[in-house]
C-alpha cells in the first residue's frame, strides 16, 4: 500500500515524457511535410523568372532566391528523415538483403561516380526497414563525398555480417568530435553547406534499433564510419 503511489507517480511520470517525445516527433514532421509543397511551389515560379527575365542584376537576384529556396528544401527533407529515424518503425517484419537497396541509393545520389563499392556474393539479410537503411546510407555517403577532397574516391562497404562502413579521405575525426557531430544541427564550424543533421539522423536509426553506430580509430586519413545493421 505504501509502495504503490510511488509504482502509479512514475508510471505518470513516463507516460508525460512520452507523449512530449512523441508531440515532438509529430510537430517536426508535420511542419516539414507542410513547408514541402508551398517550397516546392516558390522553387518553380522562381526558376520560370529566371527563364523569362532579361535583366542582369534582377537575375542574379532570382538566382539568390532559388539557392535559399534549395537549401529550405534540403532542410525540409532533413527534418522528415530525422521524424522517421526517431520514430518506432524502423525495423521490417522480416529479415531482407540490403544489397539492391545499395546500387538504388548510389544510383539517386548526385557524385555517385566518386563512390567505390564493395558487396559480398551473398545476400546481407538484416531486420532494418529498407527506407530507413536507405536514408542513414545515403546520409553516410553524402556526409564522406562533402568532407573529401573532388579528386578522391568514397568507400561502401557491406560486409556479409551485416556491417556497413563508409570511409573517405581527408582529414581525421576525433572521437570527442565525432560525438558532438552527432547532435541535431552541430556542423562542427565547417564552412560546408548543410544542416548539420545527417550524423544525427544515422545515430537516432542506430539507437532506436538497438544497433552500433560508431567512428572506427586508427586512420591516419580520412574517416570510417561502422554502422551495425540487426539481425534479430
Amino acid at each position: 500500500a505504501e509502495v504503490r503511489p510511488v509504482g502509479m507517480a512514475v508510471n505518470a511520470l513516463l507516460d508525460r515524457l512520452r507523449r512530449a517525445l512523441e508531440a515532438e516527433r509529430s510537430f517536426t514532421a508535420n511542419s516539414a511535410h507542410e513547408l514541402r509543397t508551398p517550397v516546392a511551389g516558390a522553387l518553380a515560379q522562381t526558376q520560370r523568372l529566371l527563364a523569362e527575365l532579361g535583366d542582369v542584376r534582377a537575375h542574379a537576384r532570382a538566382r539568390d532566391i532559388e539557392a535559399a529556396l534549395l537549401r529550405l528544401s534540403r532542410l525540409t527533407e532533413k527534418l522528415l528523415q530525422l521524424a522517421k529515424a526517431e520514430g518506432g518503425l524502423l525495423r521490417a517484419a522480416a529479415p531482407q538483403d540490403m544489397r539492391p537497396i545499395v546500387s538504388l541509393v548510389l544510383a539517386d545520389l548526385p557524385g555517385a561516380e566518386r563512390v567505390e563499392t564493395r558487396l559480398p556474393d551473398r545476400p546481407v539479410l538484416s531486420l532494418l526497414d529498407i527506407d530507413v537503411f536507405a536514408i542513414a546510407l545515403r546520409n553516410l555517403v553524402e556526409n564522406a563525398l562533402k568532407y573529401s577532397p573532388a579528386n578522391t574516391l568514397v568507400q561502401v562497404e557491406l560486409t556479409a555480417d551485416a556491417v556497413l562502413r563508409v570511409s573517405n579521405q581527408g582529414t581525421p575525426l576525433t572521437g570527442e568530435a565525432f560525438a558532438r557531430l552527432r547532435q541535431r544541427f552541430e556542423r562542427g564550424g565547417s564552412t560546408e553547406e548543410g544542416a548539420g543533421l545527417g550524423l544525427a539522423i544515422v545515430d537516432a536509426i542506430a539507437r532506436g534499433t538497438g544497433s552500433a553506430f560508431t567512428l572506427e580509430p586508427g586512420a591516419s586519413d580520412g574517416v570510417t564510419f561502422r554502422l551495425t545493421l540487426p539481425r534479430s
